[in-house]
């Protein structure tokens, strides 16, 4: 046996060791159940919680691996199909061990397997596979996740030589398994359409023995799984109590489901798994017995199944004694809630109970998925006794007293298509066909804390009808399926169809506490049945490969098919044979008659239709050879024939005699029946001789020899060449000289017997050394052979004479050098110049031979200065390798002013040319866009140079200059328009200054670039008291100021006038005031609200605002305004201030010049000065 089968052998196994007890699913197989009506009562249920295992619980499964495809793919040659065998699994201990720093309650599983493969051939070796397997499993009783399992194998192979069995011992192998955190395959309480995931680290350590195989390596990786629970019903085993199981889909990293597993709460554990270990390794189970020893148990009822966050709830732990209360007090019982670390010994009254108050928490467990925080378990258990009792509380940060959730995930159909009925799963894909008759079963679950009363659930269905179901009344966590029927209609349109469904559609129930998990949506595809074709011979012979060919079978809706079986029946049974990809098998029959052929073609819906064949194998006659010890003979020699080998591959009787006899038109010296017969030919030409073998099923088979009767041989072989009418003389060497191209003559004749002269062949090879296959045949005394060589150098020709007898004279050889004749390019005229980008398109005509015209390397060397293959001559490159060449340079400045094509012929003959090139470049072409054209003053506005064009190196180094007021020079060039104000191919910019601005983008590339300008109308900004105290407030305190101090210096010097101030006051008063103290005092009043600005503060009706060149201010009268109404304006106006780019300087004149030049773009107040400024002015 090889290593390469023992290494196969080897790899299956440990494949199976990490496979058998952790079993990641998936592969939800549509499962045909009985055609009966489900009530909603029958359907309607509560989650299935934590179950709790004893010690002795014992499970025993039949199982197989199916390992073909593996094997095949392998490159070792067997027949091994499957594996099959038992595993037996026990609960041998309970106890407490420490888990990521964590005391937690453990089971102890040990597990046996034998797994066996009979009459297994590998590598031509026949033998019994023998796989012996203890596995010792550790797992968390409050979860059931599996925290390290370890497997010890042995593998044996017995070989057997005839009628001896030779025991191989392949290896002896411990494999060890360590995950963190554990991983959980399940997680309770589990309900239709529960999903979750985990990340964990996995440790696997390897130690064992063998002589043939190395020993793997430790490993460590981390991993990624998610499970999924799909549907609750039958899993399609016979096991009668499991018919209401959960279907837990388990998917790979990459999404993809890799296997599947049933839990049946009746038996505490799987009832069934399927696993994908890896690509064609697939591991099946099934439970055949459950046993299962409990007189004495605990229950744990808890007060709240599901529980908020960190809130006090209680437990009731009871201890029974064949299903009663324990009698008696004092029943020491540990309470374990471990993931907040409450570990605790309680003891029962006389009832049997013990009331437990704990805390819920807030701590997550070790799985991602759904709203909830976590679940977990809450223990109680009798150390001594190793006696459990187990349920899950589920912590969730959002529960309401009643919250009615309609789950579209949980949604499983059972489709009826003819006689058979099947129930699909997102595993499977939910999908119809017209005529399929669909039920649908909608999960509806109470996410409450409390009893939900009972209600309704509208159902619309996909033709618009709506049904409405009775919803019971549901506990917490408790979950009700409602059905509805739908028959696909005939001709109903493919695609996908909507189910949706709302449940209290009234809103009945006023507790709910979450109306938008209410309803659900549930999608279906409506397509059609693959269209399947069977292509296979009506007949066919024993030991003959026949071809089933379905592969014109197609999908009408669209799809592809993803399954194709051929099942062939055969004389001891039926194989199923997969027709891959192609869906195209070839099957061979070892014994004839008439055998049925079907064809099973699936599409990516699943949807399945079968073909169903007939092929009638006929008996292959028997083989027979005859052979002879010469294969010619002279005229009138003797010659012996005899049957060389003999064979009837299809009988069933291989020790029958067969009868053989001679047919020949010479009578045998042996006479005609026998295994030798001795003829003598008295014609030469060739002989045949024929025999018969008659088999036991009476077929025949036949049998011939031709062998050669020779005569003389024709001799003296002489060979002529010539030119245009003259022949040609060979040089001093014998050779002959001509030139590419030219037309040659051969003319050739031979001696042989009179009679045979005008039969002779003549078979001319002009080109022997290079082109053998090629013979050119004349018949005749003389014979004459037109030829052209269209490569130089020196050929070879032959001339070989045959007779009609088959003798032939020895080859003649004529050796002629040919010389060859150097290319040529015609003239072609300058390229025309082109812009960057533009394609130029040149072809150049060479002229050579007609053979080397079909050989010519035609190049283009873009690059002339350069040696860009290295060879260290830059006139050999070849950029481009095409008489035509189409070509674009994307930049003017970096493009070559001439380029070269050179042409080489077969021989190394070169010739070329040089090919100017003018490359110019080309402006852009500007465009440009405004966010708007008519903003308002202060607003920022977005330009934009999209659509801008220019060749592809230019764009991608385009310059974009931006002069946001062409009538303004401010880089003082002296020319206003070709500022540059920002850059870039998006700007953003605020223009300060109502007006007319024209602004202008200047594209530039390499040369001088493109401009386009376009006008805006900025209008001015409505009046803002923040704005003007922020634009103008300091300049006109100063001035206010300064005016009161000269006023006051006036008054002393000299006597007022009155009718001067009278004047004054009267033009004051002649103007409309706002009055700033009249603005603050009512509270109702909005600067910025269109109205308010409209009627004014109601307390000061005659403020007016006064406009000058780009600003608004106030006239006020001082009178009027206190220091506290001051400082209350300058408090509101800091809260209310925008930070604004200015540039303050300390003289007026400096201020009015910015202005001028900025466009008004001022400071605010509170950046000027700061408040203890203000306040000193004001005071001052």
């Amino acid at each position: 046996m090889g290593r390469a089968t023992v290494s196969a052998i080897l790899m299956v196994v440990m494949l199976i060791s990490q496979c058998m007890f952790l079993l990641p699913s998936e592969e939800l197989l549509e499962e045909e159940i009985d055609e009966k009506m489900l009530s909603p009562t029958d359907r309607n249920t509560v989650v299935a919680d934590l179950p709790s295992w004893r010690i002795g619980d014992r499970w025993i499964y039949d199982g197989y691996l199916d390992v073909g495809d593996f094997v095949s793919s392998s490159g070792v040659s067997s027949n091994v199909q499957y594996i099959s065998g038992t595993l037996d699994r026990t609960i041998t201990d309970i106890y407490t061990t420490t888990i990521d720093n964590r005391s937690t309650l453990v089971y102890e599983a040990e597990s046996q397997g034998s797994y066996e493969a009979q009459n297994v051939n590998l590598d031509g070796n026949t033998g019994d596979l023998e796989i012996e397997m203890e596995t010792v499993e550790l797992v968390r009783a409050s979860d059931l996740a599996v925290i390290q399992q370890e497997a010890s194998i042995e593998i044996d192979f017995g070989y057997r030589i005839f009628w001896w069995t030779i025991n191989i011992d392949v290896a002896e192998l411990t494999i060890t398994q360590t995950y963190s955190p554990p991983t959980e395959g399940y997680d309770f309480p589990l309900t239709v359409g529960d999903y979750w995931s985990s990340n964990y680290y996995q440790e696997t350590d390897y130690e064992g023995s063998s002589d043939l195989v190395d020993i793997p390596a430790d490993s460590s990786s981390s991993e990624s799984r998610s499970w999924q629970v799909m549907s609750r019903g039958a899993p399609g085993t016979p096991y009668a109590q499991c018919q209401q199981s959960y279907n837990v889909t388990t998917f790979d990293s990459n999404g993809s489901a890799d296997g599947y597993r049933w839990f049946c709460p009746a038996v505490r554990g799987d009832v069934s798994s399927s696993t994908d270990i890896i690509e064609g390794i697939n591991a099946f189970h099934e439970l055949q017995t459950y046993q299962a020893g409990r007189s004495k148990e605990i229950s744990v009822d808890l007060e709240f199944p599901l529980s908020p966050l960190n809130i006090n709830t209680s437990a009731v732990v009871t201890v029974t004694q064949d299903g009663s209360a324990l009698s008696g007090a004092n029943q020491q019982v540990e309470f374990r809630y471990g993931i907040d670390g409450d570990i605790r010994s309680v003891t029962t009254s006389s009832n049997g109970s013990a009331f437990v108050e704990f805390n819920s928490g807030n701590s997550m467990d070790d799985s991602l998925g759904g709203s909830e925080a976590g679940s977990h378990g809450v223990i109680a258990w009798i150390p001594s006794q190793k006696i459990v009792g187990v349920s899950t509380i589920t912590i969730d940060p959002n529960v309401s007293a009643i919250d009615l959730v309609a789950i579209p995930s949980g949604v499983t159909v059972e489709r009826t298509r003819g006689q058979t009925t099947t129930t699909l799963a997102s595993s499977t894909g939910f999908n119809a066909v017209p005529q399929d008759i669909l039920r649908f079963y909608m999960p509806i679950q109470n996410r409450g804390l409390l009893e939900s009363p009972p209600t309704t659930m509208n159902v619309e269905s996909p033709d618009g009808s709506v049904q409405t179901a009775q919803v019971p009344s549901l506990p917490s966590l408790g979950q009700a399926i409602v059905e509805v029927n739908w028959t696909v209609p005939n001709a109903y349109p493919i695609g996908q169809i909507s189910l949706s469904f709302q449940v209290d559609p009234d809103e009945e129930i006023g507790d709910d506490g979450d109306r938008s998990n209410n309803n659900g949506v549930f999608s279906l595809w409506i397509g059609r049945l693959p269209v399947a074709f069977l292509d296979m011979p009506s007949q066919s012979l024993t030991k003959s490969n026949v071809t089933l060919d379905a592969s014109s079978s197609y999908d009408p809706d669209g799809g592809e098919f993803i399954d194709c079986n051929f099942f062939v029946e055969r004389r001891l049974g039926t194989v199923e044979l997969s027709g891959g990809e192609e869906c195209i098998v070839e099957v061979e029959w070892h014994d004839d008659g008439i055998f049925d052929v079907v064809l099973e073609y699936k599409d990516n819906e699943n949807d399945m239709v079968t073909v169903n064949g007939v092929i009638e194998i006929i008996n292959r006659p028997p083989e027979i050879t005859i052979a002879s010890e010469y294969e010619w003979t002279n005229v009138l020699s003797p010659l012996q024939f005899d049957v060389e080998e003999r064979s009837d591959i299809d009988t069933l009787t291989p020790e029958a005699p067969m009868d053989i006899l001679w047919i020949s038109g010479y009578p045998c010296q042996e006479g005609q029946v026998g295994v030798y017969c001795t003829v003598t030919p008295d014609e030469e030409g060739t002989y045949t001789i024929s025999v018969e073998a008659v088999d036991d099923d009476g077929d025949i088979g036949y049998s011939n020899k031709t062998v050669e009767v020779r005569n003389i041989a024709p001799t003296n072989p002489r060979a002529e060449i010539w030119k245009q009418g003259n022949r040609m003389v060979p040089d001093s060497r014998g050779v002959y000289t001509a030139n590419e191209g030219d037309l040659l003559s051969f003319e050739g004749l031979a001696d042989d017997s009179e009679n045979d002269l005008s039969s002779l062949l003549h078979l001319w090879a002009p080109d022997a050394e290079n082109n053998p296959e090629q013979v050119i045949t004349f018949e005749g005394r003389k014979s004459t052979v037109e030829y052209t060589y269209h490569t130089s150098g020196l050929h070879l020709a032959t001339l070989q004479v045959v007779d009609n007898d088959g003798a032939s004279t020895e080859s003649l050889i004529i050796p002629i050098e040919i010389v060859n004749l150097e290319p040529q390019i015609n003239p072609i005229s300058d390229p025309l110049p082109l812009a960057e980008d533009s394609v130029i398109s040149i072809t150049v005509e060479t002229i050579d031979t007609a053979g080397d015209q079909l050989t010519l390397r035609n190049c283009y060397d873009l690059q002339p200065t350069v040696d860009s293959d290295g060879s260290g001559d830059v006139a050999d490159d070849c950029d481009v390798e095409s008489r035509t060449l189409e070509v674009a340079w994307p930049d003017a400045t970096t493009s070559p002013s001439m380029i070269v094509f050179h042409v080489t012929d077969d021989d190394g003959s070169v010739a070329m040319i040089e090919i100017p090139i003018d490359v110019r470049n080309v402006n852009p072409f500007p465009k440009v866009s405004a966010s708007t054209f008519t903003p308002v003053e202060g607003d920022v506005v977005f330009f934009s140079a999209n659509g801008t064009t220019d060749s592809i190196l230019d764009m991608e180094n385009m310059v974009y200059n931006w002069d946001m007021d062409t009538s303004v020079d401010s880089d003082g060039d002296g020319e206003p328009a070709n500022d540059v104000d920002i850059q870039g191919k998006w700007v953003e910019w605020t223009f300060v200054g109502s007006g007319s601005r024209g602004v202008s983008m200047t594209a530039l590339d390499e040369g001088e670039g493109s401009s386009i300008s376009l006008s805006l109308t900025v209008s001015e900004a409505p009046f803002s008291l923040s704005g003007f105290i922020s634009s103008y407030g300091i300049i006109l305190i100063l001035v206010l100021i300064i005016g009161l101090a000269g006023g006051f210096m006036m008054m002393k010097n000299r006597e007022p006038t009155r009718n001067g101030i009278t004047s004054v006051m009267d033009q004051t008063k002649s103007l409309k005031k706002v009055s700033m103290d009249d603005a603050f005092d009512d509270p109702d009043y909005d600067p910025f609200d269109a109205q308010s600005r409209k009627d004014g503060p109601r307390a000061k009706p005659e403020a007016v605002s006064t406009e000058t060149n780009d600003t608004e201010s106030e006239i006020i009268d001082s009178s009027e305004i206190s220091i506290s109404d001051i400082g209350i304006d300058s408090h509101e106006e800091e809260n209310e201030s925008i930070e604004q780019d200015t540039n303050l300087t300390e003289k007026g004149d400096e201020i009015e010049e910015e202005e001028e030049s900025s466009e008004g773009i001022t400071m605010s107040v509170d950046e000027a000065l700061s408040q203890e400024d203000i306040e000193a002015l004001f005071e001052e």
